[in-house]
């Protein structure tokens, strides 16, 4: 049957009878491309991708070893918003209690009592008529309190959607062992329906070369329990 298609660019016949289809070069027409570098040249400043000032100081580098250690990262999948980025949340109501547990596989652990951390992402509701001040809770590790009292959060932002001000929470662990307890009461003086909100935990210990040695945990963090 005859084909009523017109090859629109350069093509020659193959053996077969298929078309082989050369590519032609665009034709561009003089005024077109002056027209282009026109419009680069007005919103293409001169200088654009040069610093404003050249310092003549030496910059103030580290580049110290590597800390090594192992992370259990748990991610808080309870609700289905707030948390960043996973999108996801638990959430502890005033006067809720909640327990999340760290079970350490036996090939990994590095000993009992051996130095740990805990790091929590929390936040507070977005419910900006209820006082920062008035949010509250008690943390525990392995039975043992580390903390109670006022929490150093701010409320979510913004409000109904991925909060983008979440803030890390560390503590030391008490006592690791191979089955670990995390338990957070809500102890806020806050309307029945305001929230905290936690969106991962990570427990770091040392790595097995390590061994039973002491942990040097990153960012500065040392030998107490932080907020």
């Amino acid at each position: 049957m005859k084909s009523d298609f017109t090859c629109p660019f350069n093509c020659g016949r193959m053996p077969n009878g298929q078309q082989q289809m050369q590519m032609m070069p665009t034709q561009y027409e003089p005024m077109d491309m002056m027209e282009d570098e026109a419009e680069s040249s007005i919103y293409m400043p001169i200088g654009y991708n040069q610093p404003a000032a050249v310092s003549n100081r030496r910059p103030i580098l580290t580049n110290n070893a590597p800390e090594q250690y192992v992370a259990l990262v748990k991610e808080l999948t309870g609700y289905n918003n707030y948390g960043n980025p996973s999108g996801n949340a638990d959430i502890l109501y005033t006067g809720n209690r909640g327990t999340w547990t760290f079970n350490i596989p036996r090939d990994i652990f590095p000993g009992a009592g051996a130095e740990a951390q805990l790091l929590i992402a929390a936040i507070l509701d977005d419910h900006y008529d209820s006082p920062a001040r008035n949010y509250s809770a008690t943390i525990s590790i392995n039975n043992t309190v580390v903390y109670r009292g006022e929490l150093p959060l701010g409320h979510g932002s913004p409000p109904g959607d991925q909060f983008r001000n979440w803030r890390t929470l560390t503590f030391n662990v008490p006592n690791l062992r191979r089955n670990n307890t995390v338990t957070i009461s809500n102890t806020s003086r806050t309307n029945a329906n305001d929230w905290i909100g936690l969106d991962w935990m990570e427990l770091r210990f040392p790595n097995e070369e390590q061994g039973n040695q002491p942990y040097n945990p990153p960012y500065g963090q040392q030998n107490q329990n932080q907020l």
